[in-house]
């Protein structure tokens, strides 16, 4: 997956963009312009809640763990609540899989299920035998409806406000946080899960059991289940590089300022050779700038990031960076260039991305070029002294069911997204993520699966999205693994400590709707199109518009929960 990383944000202009849900409100006449006007009040933090994490596990399912295969490289236990461990990786493949499933999922029944890829979309299912054989195994069809991940919040949200939704239907939490009135549409879009999974209810479902409590209790809305979680790795992002070309070209590997970054930005570009070295890298930056996730608590008031000088500093350097023309064209004057295909070109050659995208990347790129390798730069402060780095919530993905389906097919969704949580070592899993045997996949050093020719064309994270499972790096590429395990581990020392750390909060409506049109503005500083000076200005804007109302909403939540 691109893993697109939980709480990265994508600056987007045109469509919704300057108000989250509410443009699709007034003008779609759908779903959601039937939920915009709820009957009763309506506070300003449009339906926003908050509750500590632990609170929420009445609803959740009872967790029951899979036996399964140990890692082969040992992870980090996390401390902090609310965070992931980091869960170990697998070198080795079992030579022989067992089925985790005694029995076909599915009851021949048929679904649609619209999830995100960040790639090069496989065939159709009519055309496409890796579809057809793990539908075959699950024993229904599910239809996916692939859509390019970098516009998919803007399609979820037309979707959403037509009422056109599949039966299935995944949306990434970074979408949901800059969508305005997802509180309210949830309930008005999808089946409350909780009478299915609730509790002891989960035990037909074995394998979504086996997902960890922690995801759950983020898939709550409005006090009910109402989605099957994807539990995420700590790091929303990590800034990645090709070390192959890296290696090659004797460049530094471990810049530890933000200085030493522009200065190998400025060695490796060469607009001739149509080579730059960044593509997008701003959100890395953030945490290089020490800039707080989201809110900063000190001296008993909340700082957002916008108004911290932190910010103003992370703007100067990236308006640098920009004027400097070490931003690949095609990422500076696009909305959603595919900055995979120009790191797999050489065109870029460091990017921000999930470490999900490392091992896309290494999928459609190693079987054509061996050499091919990724790694990502250790963490680092701008000024050289202790990095920060930002955590991702228990769960960065969501599986949600349409409302109203008929109860029969309620569990049979759920029976086929139990079969997609098959964790690693299952026969489920195999069919899964490689397809069959022989066909899309053959077996290479300690038994790993290499993709095939047709594996690589057919073969795309698809069903591996409507379940979940526990996450480990359990890649197709040891050396990948190695080096993804060794940059987690060292990493984790330097997760930021957050204000809400453990509470499960719903945002207010309009400090959603206000993320992406105030973003947009920091991005005209940043191409050289506004002043830094600016910045305090839109600030200000950010005040007026709901940032002070999310504030007074945000310490409420801290006091309410004994942190102020």
């Amino acid at each position: 997956m691109k893993n697109l990383p939980p709480g990265a944000l994508t600056s987007r202009r045109g469509f919704l963009g300057l108000v989250g849900l509410t443009a699709a409100m007034t003008a779609g006449g759908g779903l959601l312009s039937a939920c915009s006007a709820p009957s009763g009040p309506r506070p300003g933090s449009g339906g926003a809640t908050a509750a500590a994490a632990d609170k929420l596990t009445s609803l959740t399912p009872t967790y029951t763990a899979f036996p399964g295969l140990k890692p082969d490289i040992p992870g980090t236990i996390s401390t902090l609540p609310g965070v992931p461990d980091v869960s170990g990786g697998f070198t080795s493949y079992p030579a022989t899989p067992t089925p985790a499933l005694t029995q076909k999922a599915g009851r021949g029944g048929t679904y649609k299920a619209m999830t995100p890829l960040w790639g090069p979309p496989p065939p159709g299912l009519a055309s496409n035998s890796y579809f057809q054989a793990a539908n075959a195994d699950i024993g229904a069809t599910v239809e996916f409806q692939i859509t390019d991940g970098t516009v998919y919040g803007d399609k979820a949200i037309a979707r959403l406000a037509a009422g056109d939704i599949p039966e299935i239907m995944c949306i990434p939490s970074w979408e949901i946080d800059k969508m305005a009135d997802f509180n309210t549409a949830v309930d008005r879009a999808f089946e409350d899960l909780t009478p299915y999974l609730q509790g002891d209810k989960v035990k037909p479902y074995q394998l979504l059991a086996n997902l960890p409590t922690a995801a759950w209790q983020w898939s709550v809305w409005n006090n009910k289940l109402m989605a099957v979680p994807f539990p995420t790795e700590p790091y929303p992002f990590a800034l990645l590089y090709r070390k192959d070309l890296f290696d090659k070209n004797g460049w530094n590997t471990n810049p530890k300022t933000a200085d030493e970054l522009f200065e190998l930005g400025k060695e490796i570009t060469d607009a001739k050779a149509k080579r730059w070295a960044f593509g997008s890298i701003h959100e890395m930056m953030w945490p290089t700038f020490r800039i707080p996730q989201e809110w900063r608590y000190e001296g008993g008031k909340l700082v957002h990031k916008y108004e911290t000088p932190e910010f103003e500093l992370m703007l100067e350097f990236m308006r640098k960076v920009f004027k400097e023309g070490l931003v690949h064209p095609g990422v500076v004057g696009s909305k959603g260039a595919n900055e995979k295909e120009l790191m797999g070109s050489g065109q870029i050659l460091i990017y921000r991305d999930g470490l999900g995208g490392w091992k896309e990347l290494l999928q459609q790129h190693r079987g054509k070029n061996p050499d091919f390798s990724l790694n990502a730069f250790p963490v680092f402060a701008h000024d050289g002294g202790t990095p920060l780095m930002y955590h991702g919530n228990a769960a960065g993905l969501f599986t949600f069911v349409r409302k109203g389906l008929p109860k029969e097919q309620v569990e049979e969704i759920l029976s086929i997204l139990n079969w997609c949580a098959a964790p690693y070592g299952t026969k489920e899993y195999e069919i899964s993520n490689f397809g069959v045997e022989g066909k899309h996949f053959t077996r290479g050093e300690n038994n790993i699966p290499t993709q095939t020719d047709l594996g690589r064309k057919e073969v795309a994270f698809t069903y591996g999205f409507l379940g979940g499972r526990p996450i480990y790096v359990d890649w197709s590429f040891p050396d990948a693994v190695k080096l993804n395990m060794e940059w987690q581990n060292a990493s984790f020392q330097y997760l930021e400590k957050g204000p809400f750390d453990g509470i499960r909060i719903q945002r207010p409506s309009k400090f959603s709707g206000l993320q992406v049109p105030t973003e947009d503005k920091f991005t005209d500083i940043m191409r050289g199109r506004r002043p830094v000076s600016d910045a305090k200005q839109i600030a200000t804007e950010w005040r007026r518009d709901g940032g002070d109302e999310a504030r007074e909403f945000y310490m409420k939540v801290l006091r309410d929960n004994g942190r102020a």
